[in-house]
C-alpha cells in the first residue's frame, strides 16, 4: 500500500513557465500545503490542476487561468474521470493506496466516488482558508518538534 498526497492548484501563479511545484509558489497556502505534504513522506505527490489534471511536482507548466469553480457539473465530472485515468496510469491503486487530499472540496468531490472512503484522508476538509493556514502551521510545528526530539535522542544515544 502506497501513500499518495494530492494538492490543488491555485489562482496565484508565476508569470512564466516553471515546474508545477514552483508555478503555484506565489500562493502562501500552496507553499504551506506543499511543505506539509512533503513532511508526510508520501510515496508519490501530485498537484490537481483544472487545466492539466494530475500533475507531477516537477512537470514544467506555463501559467494559465482556469479553475474548477468556473466549470459546470458535467465538466467537473469529465475532469474527475480524466484524473482517475491518469492515477491508474501512474500505478496508483485506488483500492489499496492511501490517498491524502490536501485540497479544497472542488478538487476532491469529482474524485472521491472512485476511491473507497477507508483509503481517503481529508485533513483540510471543512476548514476555511485562514483555518487551513493555522492548521498547517500547527502540524508543521509539531513535526519539526518531533524531529528535533528524535535528533536529540539519537545524539544522546550515540555520544554515551
Amino acid at each position: 500500500m502506497a501513500h499518495i498526497v494530492l494538492l490543488s492548484c491555485t489562482k496565484s501563479k508565476l508569470n512564466k513557465p516553471a515546474q508545477a511545484q514552483d508555478l503555484y509558489s506565489p500562493s502562501p497556502t500552496f507553499r504551506k500545503t506543499l511543505e506539509y505534504g512533503k513532511s508526510l513522506k508520501p510515496d508519490k505527490m501530485y498537484i490537481l490542476s483544472a487545466k492539466h489534471y494530475l500533475v507531477p511536482l516537477t512537470k514544467k507548466l506555463a501559467p494559465y487561468d482556469l479553475t474548477l469553480k468556473d466549470m459546470k457539473k458535467e465538466e467537473k465530472e469529465k475532469w474527475g474521470e480524466k484524473v482517475i485515468q491518469q492515477m491508474k496510469s501512474a500505478d496508483i491503486n485506488l483500492n489499496k493506496d492511501k490517498i491524502t487530499f490536501l485540497t479544497g472540496t472542488e478538487y476532491m468531490k469529482p474524485l472521491i466516488k472512485y476511491i473507497p472512503s477507508s483509503n481517503i484522508s481529508t485533513p483540510l476538509e471543512g476548514k476555511r482558508m485562514g483555518e487551513r493556514m493555522k492548521w498547517l502551521n500547527n502540524q508543521i510545528k509539531k513535526i519539526q518538534e518531533t524531529f528535533k526530539t528524535i535528533k536529540k535522542l539519537i545524539y544522546e544515544y550515540l555520544t554515551r
